[in-house]
């Protein structure tokens, strides 16, 4: 019986590769060259000698989700906004909205959904007041869903003043908005958990991999925003550029998976071996990340229906959509 065994003691993490050496011989199969093929499916499967990389991306990613859900950029809002939106964030995979078709994402992923409401703490002043400026708003939701192989749930809590430091001079068919200064602090969380086996496949055999899997991102952030928005008739554009600071934004994995080796030949089935892998490992993303982001909105009377982009200087990328109710 040959046993292949990779360890790395930094991140806490094995993969043993349990293979019968006669068995494979018996059907024409190499064990050693079996080993090999295994180690390098699980190894991309699961990530498993990327992981600190892959979890930096994950709390990067995490972080950007929920940029923008809770402050509307666009309403000028005189009394209150109520609204929702939902959209995804990656990081390290280029400017995709998408997960990729892998066990795991391609890089980091989040995807939040979040309801907000706001106030303008003038909303019972004379126009001229000065508590005009000031728009206190609040967001956040729980929510649980499916994800592939993984049961995902999401969580977010943002709390946010935006401060209106130069007032648009008129209103009319076409009108500036002027400049706003925003800043609070979000919480954020993703996780995935494992819900049923994963076969691991290769061109000989598959490994039947059952046990318990998780990733989990979570983030406490504070972003320093500037941003501007011009409307024209019915449609308005915003943009802006951000400094968020991330006072804690991380994931993890948690990882225990086992299983038998089965190969396929001739039309049956022969139980050659086991695998099992091992891993803890953790990463974090860096303290201080610059952000552009942009959004366009059509206000149909009180109704107003957005788009939200968002662009981080270190490579993430993400969005959401969304329905405000402003006044």
């Amino acid at each position: 019986m040959s046993m292949l065994m990779w360890v790395m003691a930094a991140q806490a993490q094995s993969l043993v590769v349990d293979i019968d050496e006669q068995k494979a011989s018996s059907i024409g199969l190499d064990a050693a060259s079996l080993e090999a093929e295994m180690e390098e499916a699980a190894n991309g499967q699961f990530r498993l000698p990327s992981q600190e990389e892959f979890l930096s991306q994950m709390a990067a990613a995490n972080s950007l989700s929920t940029k923008g859900m809770g402050v509307d950029y666009a309403s000028n809002p005189q009394r209150f906004v109520v609204g929702a939106s939902f959209g995804p964030s990656v990081n390290g995979a280029g400017a995709s909205f998408g997960r990729g078709d892998g066990t795991l994402p391609t890089g980091g992923y989040s995807l939040q959904l979040s309801a907000m409401a706001a106030l303008n703490l003038g909303a019972f002043s004379p126009d001229e007041s000065a508590l005009r400026r000031f728009v206190l708003s609040a967001n956040g939701l729980v929510l649980s869903g499916k994800e592939g192989v993984f049961d995902a749930d999401m969580s977010n809590f943002g709390a946010h003043l935006q401060i209106k430091l130069i007032r648009p001079p008129h209103k009319g068919a076409v009108e500036w908005g002027g400049i706003d200064l925003t800043s609070g602090i979000e919480l954020s969380s993703y996780r995935l958990e494992l819900s049923q086996s994963i076969p691991v496949p290769t061109d000989s055999m598959t490994w039947d991999a059952t046990g318990k899997m998780s990733v989990t991102a979570s983030s406490t952030s504070v972003p320093i925003e500037l941003s501007t928005n011009l409307r024209l008739f019915v449609a308005t554009i915003y943009l802006g550029g951000a400094l968020d600071w991330r006072m804690n934004s991380t994931a993890s994995t948690d990882l225990s998976l086992g299983g038998p080796l089965t190969a396929e030949y001739e039309g049956q089935s022969e139980e050659l071996g086991s695998v099992s892998a091992q891993l803890n490992s953790t990463g974090a993303a860096g303290q201080y990340a610059p952000r552009l982001f942009a959004g366009t909105q059509v206000n149909i009377l009180f109704f107003k229906v957005y788009g939200h982009l968002n662009v981080g200087l270190d490579k993430s990328f993400g969005g959401h959509i969304g329905a405000r109710f402003a006044m």
